[in-house]
């Protein structure tokens, strides 16, 4: 059954964490609070008691600093004009993405928006998302497709038009489904493309087909310099779909973004 889940509280400003408690070298494994998640359509969520271990915890951690760091070079390249054209930052956003990955299956899709560095990293390496941004063969698209559009396996990008890469989403979880494959497509967007009619038309078709999309609200609170509050008369974005389930995640707790992936997964 397709999704909606709403990742709120996503601030370019703050500085990714993992959590508000120390982790004791000693302890081996630890259990923690998240936030409450809000439901739409839903008797039962995600569970709020989380227990992590430490191999987990460092391995999350350093994927979100080594995003923050390969996004800081990218600025400082931006700025230096050697990166050319469009470079939108993950900075800020870092939880998202991690959590997402941890909880996903390696066979499974994910489809996002202009905002892809992060995503292209989890799925190759720091060296060729940087080789791609400065356009050089290395890069993962051999230098051609830039900050917009990158791509990997089962990573579809990297789409530069906004909103574009949700009927997408729609169409990979339909090939799965075709497919008979076990798996789910992870579509993304932003609250700028949340008011696109082409993701009402996507889910639209996922419920009516059943088919395995989870669709992925990343709010950061503006839409290319507009904030919410004067693009969307309802930000409620979990609960856009009447037919469709949603859940309210914050997204920069790293551990609630986790749950909310495992648990939409098997939905």
């Amino acid at each position: 059954m397709p999704t909606i889940l709403s990742a709120a509280k996503v601030l370019p400003i703050l500085r990714p964490q993992l959590c508000n408690v120390r982790l004791v070298r000693r302890v081996s494994e630890a259990s923690f609070q998240t936030q409450p998640f809000k439901l739409h359509q839903l008797n039962t969520g995600p569970s709020t008691n989380v227990t992590l271990n430490k191999s987990d915890a460092l391995d999350m951690y350093r994927k979100m600093q080594v995003i923050r760091k390969m996004e800081q070079a990218s600025d400082l390249l931006y700025k230096d004009r050697k990166i050319r054209g469009f470079c939108h930052l993950y900075a800020g956003q870092e939880a998202c993405a991690v959590g997402l990955h941890a909880a996903k299956d390696s066979d499974d899709s994910i489809i996002t928006s202009y905002r892809c560095h992060a995503f292209a990293y989890l799925a190759r390496n720091v060296k060729e998302v940087i080789s791609e941004l400065l356009g050089r063969s290395h890069g993962n698209v051999r230098g051609k497709g830039g900050s917009m559009h990158m791509y990997a396996k089962n990573f579809y990008g990297g789409n530069g038009i906004v909103g574009a890469q949700q009927p997408l989403g729609a169409g990979i979880a339909f090939a799965m489904k075709y497919n008979r494959k076990p798996n789910v497509c992870f579509t993304l967007y932003g609250d700028g493309a949340a008011n696109q009619g082409q993701l009402f038309e996507a889910a639209n078709i996922c419920a009516l087909w059943r088919l395995p999309c989870v669709f992925i609200c990343e709010n950061n609170g503006y839409g290319m310099g507009t904030p919410t509050s004067r693009s969307s008369a309802s930000t409620n974005y979990y609960a856009r779909g009447d037919y469709i389930p949603g859940i309210w995640v914050d997204g920069m707790d790293v551990l609630a973004v986790r749950e909310a992936i495992k648990f939409a997964r098997k939905y």
